[in-house]
């Protein structure tokens, strides 16, 4: 398992230095931007979100009895429901509570794999992924925020994100630094998971320096966050896809169907109430696992 981490750090940043490449020595033209946030939003909306439409596989292996795997379907449903009911009518809450659970499953999952334990390290990167894009692009996060609640967030609130986001940045590089500096780095560098988690953080920080937001979140949400989560789940192709097709579909559906609907956000920003209603039931569901074996 660990190889396969090792081997997806690897290609991770591989990519994402290239694509950094491309947006610095390749002038494109003003609509480019345009496309590439409707690229960013198919992967968000397909590849992003299949790791928790693994979620259907966990219900039918978690539960032997087609009753208990009927009544947690149905409660996982509501959940989502009751997510995306929690979005239109009272979006402030729906962002907090997406912004809290960012967080802590962020940190959860990204981590689990590398064995980094430490729950400091963990608070740090989640918070650091939730948030990195208002170290350079704080206006277009912030008008994101607008879109999506209405009101524009306070100026102290934006502050204390900001310093806590930097404060979490240092206290990731000086931890992950310190463990380096303690194991005995061979000529197998490049395999080191403690150098390659650095090396995928400084990509993403640059890469939020001169990405638009939105493009940075479908890097960092498909192209890490979701094939790690992936990794994780011990993904098969010929047998998972099912769970995958049968989950994400009805997501793309209901972003063509709602377009414009509820709100005037930018077009990218269904994405985000979608995702909320999605994650307070995929967090949810292990607890729920538990309890129905009960």
């Amino acid at each position: 398992m660990l190889n396969k981490v090792i081997i997806h750090q690897q290609l991770f940043i591989l990519f994402a230095s290239l694509f950094l490449f491309l947006n610095l020595f390749i002038s494109f033209e003003e609509t480019y931007l345009n496309y590439l946030i409707w690229i960013a939003l198919f992967f968000v909306g397909t590849l992003g979100v299949s790791h928790g439409a693994l979620d259907g596989k966990l219900i039918w292996k978690g539960i032997n009895k087609n009753l208990q795997r009927f009544i947690l379907f149905t409660i996982y449903l509501i959940l989502v429901l009751f997510g995306w009911l929690l979005w239109i009518n009272f979006p402030i809450i729906g962002l907090v509570i997406l912004l809290i659970m960012s967080v802590f499953h962020f940190g959860n999952a990204d981590l689990k794999l590398l064995n980094l334990s430490d729950i400091n390290i963990k608070l740090s990167w989640g918070f650091t992924m939730t948030f990195l894009p208002m170290l350079f692009k704080k206006d277009i996060v912030e008008s994101i925020f607008y879109n999506l609640i209405g009101m524009k967030i306070p100026e102290s609130i934006a502050a204390v994100i900001y310093c806590v986001l930097i404060l979490s940045i240092i206290r990731i590089y000086w931890a992950v630094i310190q463990n380096i500096l303690k194991s005995n780095i061979n000529i197998n560098w490049h395999k080191n998971k403690n150098i390659l988690f650095l090396s995928e953080l400084t990509v993403l920080v640059t890469l939020s320096y001169f990405t638009h937001p939105f493009v940075w979140f479908a890097i960092y949400f498909c192209g890490l966050h979701g094939v790690r989560s992936l990794i994780d789940s011990k993904f098969n192709w010929s047998i998972d896809l099912k769970w995958i097709f049968l989950f994400t579909s009805p997501v793309i559906l209901f972003i063509g169907f709602t377009y414009g609907e509820y709100w005037n956000a930018d077009f990218y920003s269904i994405i985000f109430p979608i995702l909320g209603s999605l994650t307070i039931a995929h967090m949810s569901l292990p607890s729920l696992i538990k309890f129905m074996k009960r």
